[in-house]
């Protein structure tokens, strides 16, 4: 708002307005001073000061309204509005300003506001009455809001009170709390059926992925019992061949000393048989000799002589005799063989 100052003494006032406030200064019924963001001193006695916003104005209103179906439906607008002529507006609204403090003496702005509701008014509950809730709903508002902005443009009412529409934005077409809830329980019913559903889902993508891991270690747990048991029986394989290649070599090794105790026994047998056939060999060989000794000997005793022959025997016994206590020799067992000696010395040779 302009600021209005006073001087202690004098009868004067100032007054110091923004560059978006326009100021109409009328004396006596008549405008002498019009201009935005003017300062000036003035005399309070014959003034009369107005102040118009040259700056977009915004307004929200509510209008309650019933469709076609006879429901209950709030349509909540925001107009922007501009005052295009200042002395039309001035001489349809009170703007007038208090010459004390600068402030509005009414509040024009909120008339301005319900007059713009009441012009909009009919259009909207035409418009509304005419459709179902349900089409309401969905598609109410921008065919609501063309149809408020044409009957702006084409109200010639609206310029002879120096305003011009800007815009007008339809902030929402609700219906009335107990029908919200109303109409609102099947798409909450739906949603809820979706998370239910989502949740549903992501229990079973749980379960299943549950499944899958337990089956995944069901499956290594069956690889790793297989795989037990091919190593076990590979082991027992292993031991087979290993039992198989000892009894093998065991078997060679007995059979290796049997054909060597065999050929040790045969050798023996040979040994022995050729040791036998040598003994009989020898005997029979020492036997030949001995006989032909002994028929040497035979013949030999059969040429000596008698006294040659009871010497000799003497001389065999003597050799065989290690003691002889006592020997007795008579005449008679020397006297034959000494004196066939002598015969045999005294023979002619």
């Amino acid at each position: 708002m302009p600021t209005i100052t006073r001087l202690p003494v004098l009868p004067l006032r100032r007054l110091r307005a923004e560059p978006n406030q326009l100021i109409l200064h009328f004396r006596g019924g008549r405008l002498v001073r019009k201009g935005a963001g003017m300062a000036y001193w003035f005399s309070p006695l014959s003034a009369a000061i107005a102040m118009l916003p040259i700056e977009d104005c915004q307004s929200t209103f509510v209008l309650n309204e019933h469709t076609a179906d006879f429901q209950s439906i709030k349509v909540q607008s925001t107009i922007s509005y501009r005052i295009v002529d200042a002395e039309k507006a001035a001489s349809r609204f009170n703007f007038s300003l208090s010459i004390d403090h600068g402030a509005w003496l009414e509040q024009p702005l909120d008339r301005l506001a319900s007059v713009l509701a009441q012009r909009a008014l009919p259009v909207v509950r035409k418009l509304v009455s005419a459709q179902s809730l349900e089409s309401v709903l969905q598609h109410g508002s921008e065919q609501v809001r063309e149809a408020v902005v044409q009957a702006f443009t084409r109200d010639a009412e609206l310029a002879a009170m120096g305003l011009q529409l800007v815009n007008l934005v339809i902030d929402q077409i609700v219906p009335s709390a107990e029908l919200e809830k109303a109409l609102g329980t099947p798409m909450r019913e739906a949603v809820q059926a979706r998370a239910d559903e989502a949740q549903f889902q992501r229990r079973a993508q749980a379960v299943e992925k549950e499944r899958t891991i337990k089956e995944n270690e069901l499956a290594t747990e069956l690889e790793l019992e297989r795989r037990q048991m091919q190593l076990i029986q590979k082991r027992g394989e292993n031991a087979l061949l290993q039992a198989q290649q000892e009894a093998a070599s065991l078997q060679a090794q007995v059979e290796a000393e049997i054909a060597r105790a065999l050929m040790q026994t045969e050798a023996e047998s040979q040994r022995s048989l050729i040791h036998a056939r040598a003994e009989a060999a020898s005997q029979k060989i020492l036997a030949e000799q001995q006989a032909e000794a002994m028929q040497h000997h035979h013949d030999i005793w059969a040429r000596t002589p008698a006294t040659a022959m009871t010497g000799m025997a003497m001389s065999e016994l003597a050799s065989k005799l290690t003691t002889i206590g006592h020997l007795n020799v008579t005449p008679d067992l020397l006297g034959q063989s000494f004196t066939q000696f002598l015969r045999d010395q005294s023979a002619p040779e």
